[in-house]
């Protein structure tokens, strides 16, 4: 759990680093590593202004050639923390999260997580893999491998085009 104290902070600005496992994160599928995460919080009297920044290594298996590759993600996410009577209960916005006034601690937990797993590319390509040669023609079969049966019926067929009725 990525937790902040808020008992500990005074109004301002505060820099917070996080080094994560992907287990702390609850990530499974890509697999994360080197998970680093600075957050600056704004505190002003009654909300909290959040800037994070992540960054990790993260292992993907390529769209393209099946291969699994480690390919270094990087996000950023800001987010504002608020008293629930301040918020508009109309307003449907998920850069504005909750924040009770009894709550002494602020997890980020989720908002890194969510932005590691924003960050990484819907189409996974590794180096060089945009390169390679992929065959576009499949299903044919090669000339030793046809059956005989097929082959004593393309003759009948043939020698029946020949033949004129």
């Amino acid at each position: 759990m990525l937790k902040v104290d808020l008992r500990t902070l005074n109004n301002g600005l505060h820099h917070v680093e996080f080094t994560p496992t992907a287990e702390d994160l609850g990530v499974e599928d890509p697999v994360f590593r080197d998970i680093h995460a600075d957050a600056d919080l704004t505190v002003d009297r009654e909300q909290v202004l959040v800037r994070v920044k992540t960054r990790a290594v993260a292992t993907l298996l390529c769209d393209r050639t099946l291969v699994e590759f480690d390919m270094p993600i990087r996000g950023s996410y800001t987010a504002c923390f608020m008293p629930r009577e301040a918020m508009d209960p109309d307003a449907e916005d998920d850069d504005i999260l909750p924040l009770d006034t009894d709550q002494d601690e602020l997890d980020l937990t989720d908002i890194v997580r969510d932005t590691l797993m924003l960050a990484v590319p819907v189409r996974k390509l590794a180096p060089g893999a945009e390169e390679l040669d992929i065959p576009t023609t499949f299903g044919e079969a090669a000339e030793s491998e046809i059956d005989p049966r097929w082959k004593a019926l393309e003759q009948l067929k043939s020698s029946s085009e020949e033949t004129p009725e």
